[in-house]
């Protein structure tokens, strides 16, 4: 694997490069209620837009109630609804990250495509000349991962669920710093032929899948510094968690890393006290369903 740092770029150097290599670059953003910071991630987005660092932002929603859609109209920026490519590709629509990863494939027609998360609080250029960097100036680079410092913690579903798990069963995957970071990217050719998982589960699954098509030297992770975003509180890294760990076990199955004797449940139960100090159980339905790749739409897509 190599290693980069976003410092080993320029903007200036980046743009002259793309040109020669008359490569086009497209941003997607994943969105669901994010109009707390979308607008400061818009305005670097668009700054390096006009740039020509990049050539194509868009916003794959799902179903924000916040009014992120008319934060994004006014930088004139493309807003797809997951369920609009869903319609177009004539499938059933799935709430989720990967849904939106999913669609921002089908919507971007670009050589290269790097997915930011929209929650990031202190988001600035470093992340998106950090991602591209790599792939305008290294053309045997097919798949780049970022990894940062998280002053205000974070990283738990990372550090107590999946890093002992993928140490175990994907030794491939498991030199890297932050294998469910948001912040990555690759050449779009290849990421057509994927398969993505309509949740949160999305991340973990497509490195899987990097470290197993391409060799060391086509895969990267470039630092990106410092990341602040708002940290989720522990009922919702629980269902974070258990979405992730369903998908993991039927990856491994599936490549017979393991065999499992019983079908994984589909429902998760928790319990949240309240001020009284009495506790409630919840169930959270898992409904992260394995999206095909985009290729096998012959008559929808191109």
């Amino acid at each position: 694997m190599k290693h980069f740092d976003f410092r080993d770029f320029s903007i200036e150097k980046l743009i002259e490069k793309k040109r020669s290599l008359n490569l086009s670059i497209g941003l997607a953003l994943p969105v669901f209620n994010e109009a707390g910071t979308i607008v400061s991630t818009l305005k670097v987005a668009d700054k390096l837009l006009k740039s020509c660092l990049i050539d194509k932002i868009i916003v794959v929603d799902s179903e924000s109630e916040d009014g992120s859609d008319l934060l994004c109209s006014r930088f004139g920026v493309k807003y797809v609804r997951g369920e609009d490519v869903a319609t177009k590709l004539k499938v059933k629509y799935v709430k989720g990250k990967g849904w939106n990863l999913w669609a921002s494939v089908y919507a971007l027609k670009t050589d290269i495509i790097i997915w930011i998360d929209s929650d990031i609080r202190n988001i600035d250029d470093r992340f998106i000349v950090g991602l591209t960097g790599p792939m305008i100036m290294d053309n045997e680079i097919k798949f780049i991962k970022g990894y940062y410092n998280r002053p205000e913690g974070g990283g738990r579903v990372t550090e107590i669920m999946v890093r002992p798990f993928i140490n175990m069963l994907f030794p491939k995957v498991q030199s890297f710093i932050q294998p469910l970071s948001g912040e990555y990217g690759g050449r779009r050719k290849f990421f057509e032929k994927m398969f993505f998982y309509s949740g949160y589960s999305v991340d973990i699954a497509l490195l899987i899948q990097a470290t197993e098509l391409f060799s060391h030297n086509e895969i990267g992770q470039v630092y990106l510094e410092k990341r602040l975003h708002k940290n989720q509180d522990l009922s919702a890294l629980s269902k974070m968690s258990v979405e992730i760990m369903h998908i993991l076990f039927q990856i491994a199955q599936e490549q017979h890393k393991l065999k499992l004797f019983q079908e994984i449940g589909n429902t998760f139960r928790y319990f949240i006290p309240n001020d009284s100090g009495l506790f409630y159980e919840n169930i959270y339905n898992l409904n992260d369903i394995k999206l095909p790749p985009l290729t096998s739409f012959k008559q929808n897509y191109s």
